[in-house]
């Protein structure tokens, strides 16, 4: 079984005074950008054998961010258009290979590399009987991210549309293939807009160094 991770790091940032992407956080005395810490808890988790960033807005900035690190880029011509937009680039650039894909937001920032790990074993015994499935990790009764989807439902994902609610009405879809997951990380659930969304939460940054 294959697994992919497509990061959605292709917005424009609008609430955030700059793109919260590249906005760095000092880890263990070094500066590092955000996207940078977050896709190295995906490389970190032992459990993903490509990651995908699609990229859009300041690309020139991400790449530059995490380069050097084992990873593909994608880019999204219609970012502006929504996330639904970066979602399908994504998932195009590797649906043909993969059996399993998780789909994660750039600002879901704090989740913890043995969350991921967790979250994609247990997709993988799933895929061991179907690949008709979507997890989905849930923190409390919130639903959070990523979504990780098996290789059967990965053309209705390329169907979403901004005007159907994206990702949203793909679940209200899908409904009868998600299965959710009760995890004890307020990572999978706390993104960042806002510089104030950062401040808020930067104390999850020590909980999980890569």
């Amino acid at each position: 079984m294959l697994v992919s991770a497509v990061i959605l790091a292709a917005g424009m940032s609008t609430r955030f005074p700059g793109n919260k992407m590249v906005y760095k956080v000092n880890i263990n005395g070094e500066s590092v950008p955000l996207i940078r810490y977050l896709v190295s808890k995906f490389l970190k988790s032992g459990v993903i054998d490509d990651v995908v960033i699609v990229i859009g807005h300041d690309k020139e900035a991400i790449i530059d961010a995490v380069g050097d690190l084992n990873v593909k880029f994608v880019f999204n011509p219609n970012y502006r258009v929504g996330m639904s937009s970066s979602v399908k680039t994504g998932v195009a650039s590797v649906m043909k290979y993969s059996d399993v894909v998780a789909i994660h937001p750039g600002d879901v920032f704090f989740i913890r590399t043995e969350t991921i790990t967790f979250l994609v074993n247990y997709a993988l015994k799933l895929a061991g009987t179907t690949l008709k499935f979507v997890v989905i990790p849930r923190y409390g009764v919130k639903g959070g991210h990523p979504l990780i989807v098996g290789k059967d439902l990965l053309n209705d994902v390329m169907s979403i549309r901004e005007e159907s609610r994206g990702l949203k009405g793909f679940l209200r879809n899908a409904h009868e293939y998600i299965r959710y997951v009760d995890v004890g990380d307020v990572g999978v659930v706390a993104d960042v807009d806002t510089l104030e969304d950062l401040e808020r939460n930067i104390h999850l940054l020590v909980r999980d160094i890569p």
